[in-house]
């Protein structure tokens, strides 16, 4: 009982010092306004005293001045004239008394006017205590909303070393996680080193088998070509009158009846070529007139081109393809782009699944061999540098990327452009890229200094582009506006440009930089012959539509076909001497976007809208 009585009387003390310090804090500020309103009612209750008792002493004088004039009536009435000297001195009696009582009156204004100050200045006064009044409120208002702010900081603090402490025991575990994880790492490692060096040995062995598998088809050919060279011999030769395959001269190595004569003239003339007879026709024309070749080539000489205008004949052995080997799904939506290394070891594929993907060549199947990311948008043109070393991809996130073939690895990001990229290629070599955007310029790129070093204001829309030289200073672009315009990068504006009849979707080089192959939305391809600057020949074919703005159409590797692919899911083979249509592909089931030579002019790739990939050859 005694604790509970302590501890009551201690909380009753502890709550009385509170209220005096609260007392003595609270007054501190009004100390003397509550002593000048203290003095202000003394001065009140004084002066209300004093007023009482002039109140009383007038009432008195009245009443002694009315007793006065009674007396001196009744005076006046006895005693006649002996009394006149008490009446007199009783009259300056009155007189003092009114005197006084005027006094008293003028001290009763004073003292009433004093009262009014003093309430005026009550009242002020009392004005001015409310509002320190409202400002303490407030202050105590502002001290209770501080102090639950401290309350709630507190608390948060109390949250925040909790939530520190979890961290650090959840970095603790972390750190034994990641320590496991870099042996496992370790371990990974090496079995990765392990898994390489099998996967070498096993591609080693893929490749000697491929080797074995094309000495076999060479020894094929090669027996074939005997096969069909025995029976031309057994042929009888009569005097000597066709044409030599390479001037169009009487040779008079080829007797004028032989099969050799008849397929040479037949592919000379007007009428469509068997595709087979080309590659045997070229095979002997090349054998009869070798030693003519060489010995003019050893003079310097050029050949010629033919009187089509077509471009020369480079001797690579080109055969048409006419089956399908192997289709792949290649991406997760439209394949936009295709092409071959310049070796043909790899091709490369662009989607719009923002990935571009490199394959290789294995049984006559297109095997994935990496998958390269970082776009951020569809890949729209992919090109390779001449070394393979590099593979640039234009990208439809106003981008271009550059990816290293040995490593898979993103190299460069060339941003710059406000519209997507339509095309890039590289320029001169592998240390320049330009770019063609739908923002109307073209952007020359150092790879070496990671830099746009020009912008060419082009004023259409660029849907694609090539380099001319290995110096790097010519470009030819193709636009949506339908011109297709000539660049010096050494001038500041077009060194020329060619009107065609529809917007240009895709631009090709031969390989001796003479002539150009154009793809527009008219449907049709031409020929632009470089040196005079004018289209030498159009190819076109029922059936033949071009699909997007984006169709692309190359030469062959020999220069003597071209092909492109249709909006009917067929691909289509022109000869460039004849400007007829040499072969029609259907294996696609939808729009055939783009195509690429092997460089060995042995087999073709096409892509197309629904996703495949095919490889193509004819056998």
């Amino acid at each position: 009982m005694a604790a509970s009585g302590s501890e009551e009387g201690g909380w009753k003390q502890t709550l009385l010092l509170r209220l005096r310090d609260r007392n003595r804090v609270q007054t501190h500020f009004f100390a003397d306004v509550i002593q000048a309103h203290n003095k202000l009612f003394e001065s009140a209750d004084t002066l209300k005293s004093q007023n009482v008792q002039l109140q009383l002493q007038t009432e008195r004088l009245k009443q002694d001045k009315l007793d006065l004039e009674v007396k001196v009536l009744d005076s006046s009435a006895n005693s006649g004239t002996g009394k006149g000297e008490k009446t007199q001195a009783l009259e300056q009696k009155l007189f003092k008394l009114q005197e006084e009582l005027t006094e008293l009156h003028r001290r009763k204004g004073e003292n009433a006017q004093q009262i009014i100050d003093l309430n005026s200045a009550l009242q002020e006064k009392e004005k001015v205590l409310s509002e320190k009044e409202n400002r303490l409120l407030d202050t105590e208002t502002h001290l209770e909303a501080l102090k639950a702010e401290c309350r709630n900081l507190e608390q948060a603090i109390l949250e925040k070393d909790a939530l520190h402490q979890a961290l650090r025991d959840e970095h603790q575990a972390l750190q034994m996680t990641f320590s496991a994880l870099e042996d496992k790492l370790r371990k990974t490692q090496a079995e990765n080193q392990d898994l390489v060096e099998r996967w070498l040995q096993q591609k080693s062995r893929d490749a000697d088998k491929m080797n074995f598998e094309n000495d076999q088809m060479a020894r094929k050919r090669q027996a074939k070509l005997q096969r069909e060279l025995a029976e031309a011999a057994k042929e009888p030769s009569p005097p000597l009158m066709d044409k030599s395959p390479e001037n169009g001269q009487p040779d008079p190595m080829v007797p004028p009846g032989s099969p050799i004569t008849k397929m040479f003239n037949s592919s000379t003339s007007e009428a469509p070529v068997n595709p087979g007879h080309v590659g045997f026709i070229e095979s002997i024309a090349g054998l009869l007139a070798g030693k003519k070749r060489s010995s003019s080539h050893d003079d310097g000489f050029e050949p010629q081109t033919s009187a089509a205008g077509a471009p020369p004949r480079h001797y690579v052995t080109v055969t048409l393809p006419s089956t399908a080997i192997h289709k792949a799904d290649g991406h997760d939506g439209e394949v936009n782009a295709v092409r071959f290394s310049p070796s043909g070891r790899i091709v490369a594929t662009g989607g719009t699944d923002r990935k571009l993907k490199l394959w290789e060549i294995m049984n006559r199947k297109l095997d994935s061999k990496a998958v390269l990311t970082g776009s951020n948008a569809g890949i729209m043109s992919v090109e390779f540098d001449p070394q393979e070393n590099y593979i640039l991809g234009a990208s439809n996130d106003f981008a271009s990327r550059v990816w290293s073939v040995a490593d898979y690895r993103l190299r460069h990001t060339l941003t710059g452009h406000s519209g997507r990229v339509m095309a890039a290629k590289f320029l001169g070599d592998s240390s320049r890229v330009v770019s063609g955007s739908h923002d109307r310029t073209l952007k020359i790129w150092d790879l070496r200094s990671r830099a746009c070093i020009r912008t060419i204001f082009a004023g259409s829309s660029c849907n694609d582009l090539v380099t001319s030289d290995l110096s790097g200073t010519n470009i030819i672009s193709g636009h949506f506006d339908k011109r297709i315009r000539f660049w010096d990068t050494r001038a500041e504006s077009s060194a020329n440009e060619i009107t065609l009849q529809g917007k240009i979707t895709s631009l090709d080089l031969s390989l001796d930089n003479k002539y150009l192959l154009s793809c527009s939305r008219d449907d049709s391809l031409k020929l632009i012959d470089l040196r005079m600057n004018q289209v030498t020949g159009t190819f076109c074919a029922d059936g033949f539509k071009v699909g997007c703005d984006w169709t692309r159409t190359i030469f062959s590797p020999d220069a003597q076909y071209v092909v492109a692919g249709s909006s009917d899911c067929s691909i289509f083979i022109w000869n460039i001497t004849t400007f007829r249509l040499e072969k029609t592909l259907k294996e696609h089931n939808s729009s055939v976007i783009a195509c690429s030579w092997h460089p060995s002019g042995m087999m073709m790739v096409s892509c197309d809208k629904n996703k495949k990939v095919t490889l193509w050859s004819d056998m």
